[in-house]
């Protein structure tokens, strides 16, 4: 089992502080169109670099999605990196939304061939949460939709507990159900963080500190998955401006010593987890 954390400045100053040589991977991707901090992530560790580069999300279900891309450049840093495998979200957020399940999976569907022809690459695709559209619930994030894409593509899949805990809350699923539902069978990489709640009620996945029960659930499928590879802390909060929530702040160029602090805490923890 691998142990991936995200990069972050409070990420860097502790591997440069010799705490967290124990880890595998950095998680890096592209913030802004920014991918410097990779020159220096490669002197360090292997990194699994999330997403690809271009001027919009890796949203897989875009229909423009491979448009605006340095292919590249991007094999450059798949090879520079050592990613071991592509990754992408089962989401359209942007331009022609397709308007119902049947055309989103074949728009999908035509883009994990792009990829593969590309890349020469495993992918693996990540679960969002549920955004409402049209007064109506996201169908990227109903269990079923996901399970179809994952099947039919035949591709890993990327669990995320954020955006399943999000999407659980919004579709009205207990969470338990909903996650027995996803296509755990294929599951490559979890990406672990916790949410917080607005003072509307409103559920976010902004990437907090985790909480027990988000160990308790690691700890279950641990031992459960006979697929499971890689375990991401996706710490790092984010939306200081937009949310008001209480935690950290973290960004390029500045250091947070609670965020760093709640780095160090969460590795160190999910360190014996996956290493008994």
């Amino acid at each position: 089992m691998k142990l991936c954390v995200n990069y972050l400045e409070e990420t860097k100053e502790l591997l440069e502080e010799g705490k967290i040589d124990f880890i595998d991977y950095i998680k890096l991707f592209s913030i802004n169109g920014d991918y410097s901090p990779i020159d220096w992530c490669i002197t360090k560790k292997e990194v699994m670099f999330h997403g690809i580069i271009g001027e919009h999300e890796s949203n897989i279900g875009e229909v423009d999605f491979m448009e605006g891309r340095d292919i590249e450049e991007q094999k450059r840093i798949f090879a520079i990196s050592k990613t071991p495998y592509l990754s992408s979200h089962i989401n359209a957020r942007y331009g022609n939304i397709p308007s119902n399940s049947d055309e989103a999976l074949a728009i999908i569907l035509k883009n994990v061939e792009k990829l593969r022809e590309c890349f020469h690459m495993e992918i693996a695709l990540e679960n969002i949460p549920a955004y409402p559209i049209n007064n109506e619930l996201c169908f990227y994030a109903i269990p079923e939709f996901i399970t179809k894409v994952i099947t039919e593509s035949g591709c890993h899949f990327l669990f995320d507990i954020g955006h399943a805990r999000v999407a659980a809350d919004r579709l009205h699923i207990p969470f338990e159900e909903y996650v027995e539902r996803l296509p755990m069978d294929k599951l490559i990489e979890m990406h672990l963080a916790g949410c917080m709640q607005r003072k509307d009620g409103v559920l976010l996945a902004n990437h907090s500190k985790m909480h027990e029960e988000d160990y308790l659930f690691l700890e279950k499928w641990l031992s459960r998955s006979q697929t499971l590879q890689v375990v991401t802390l996706e710490y790092g909060p984010i939306g200081k401006d937009i949310t008001k929530l209480p935690c950290p702040y973290v960004e390029y160029g500045t250091i947070d010593q609670q965020a760093k602090k709640e780095v160090l805490e969460q590795l160190l923890r999910l360190q014996q987890m996956i290493r008994k």
